[in-house]
């Protein structure tokens, strides 16, 4: 059973697909879910940084693309050094952060929300906080959201969906442009794979 997220004008701006990622969930009173406006300074610590990084890489295109036109060889010193930092996020993302030794799950995911097979029962309405690792850049994200459906299969576990009431701008933004990657790799594999069996 692949059951989507229900739909909504605001669901409807964002692709879904399906994916594998590393997720961790706890239900949280709705007192704790902080404050959207100063969500992003609370929670900038390891487990979002690489995330942090790659929102910091984007922002830093134009200006290494006009670098590049007059100094192409700083902008390659820039570049390595950007890969370098990038290599050390994650080596400290792997080193200490528990959640990259858990198995990765299968999830229907969008900037807006996500959908998951889990054992226990989640009542709608309950409150989350999620941890996401999403490879192969292992971003750490870290959300709030509220369960809007639990619907039991027939296998006995429960898919669950969840709407985001607290994702930083940033996180919103990477989650937008790996669904996009994540579906034009996929309609590429489609359109290979007829030539492929010939």
């Amino acid at each position: 059973m692949n059951e989507a997220l229900p739909t909504s004008p605001e669901r409807r701006r964002y692709f879904r697909i399906e994916d594998e990622i590393v997720l961790v969930y706890r239900t949280i009173p709705p007192e704790e879910v902080p404050d959207p406006e100063r969500f992003p300074s609370q929670f900038v610590d390891r487990f979002a940084l690489t995330s942090t990084l790659e929102y910091l890489s984007r922002e830093s295109q134009v200006p290494l693309r006009l670098i590049q036109r007059d100094y192409p060889e700083v902008a390659k010193y820039l570049e390595v050094l950007e890969r370098k930092l990038n290599v050390l996020a994650q080596a400290l993302m792997i080193s200490t952060n528990p959640l990259t030794d858990q198995p990765t799950h299968k999830v229907n995911l969008s900037a807006s929300g996500i959908a998951f097979d889990a054992e226990q029962f989640l009542a709608a309405g309950q409150v989350l906080e999620l941890k996401m690792i999403v490879p192969p850049a292992l971003v750490g994200i870290l959300t709030f959201g509220r369960v809007v459906y639990c619907c039991e299969q027939e296998s006995g576990r429960y898919r669950i969906g969840v709407d985001f009431l607290a994702l930083r701008d940033q996180d919103r933004e990477f989650l937008i442009r790996h669904v996009v990657k994540r579906q034009l790799a996929r309609l590429r594999e489609q359109r290979q794979a007829p030539s492929d069996r010939t």
